[in-house]
């Protein structure tokens, strides 16, 4: 991201504790970190493309970008 501050990180993760945050890692390393709505991909339900993925589990999608110097995305 240094070398193309233009750069989008696309990440998902499963939610499994709600004391855990990476907020103080996104400040650290000057990072933004904007959530997304799965249901904009239809891919908020029990399966995915046919497995059982992501079943009972919350999963949760973010981009991640370089702040940039006035602080936004």
């Amino acid at each position: 991201m240094r070398k193309n501050p233009e750069a989008q990180f696309w990440t998902t993760y499963q939610l499994r504790s709600a004391d855990w945050s990476i907020e103080s890692l996104l400040h650290r390393w000057k990072l933004n970190c904007v959530e997304v709505e799965l249901d904009q991909f239809d891919a908020d339900g029990c399966d995915l493309a046919g497995s059982s993925l992501p079943g009972k589990h919350s999963i949760q999608m973010m981009i991640i970008t370089q702040r940039t110097e006035s602080g936004h995305g």
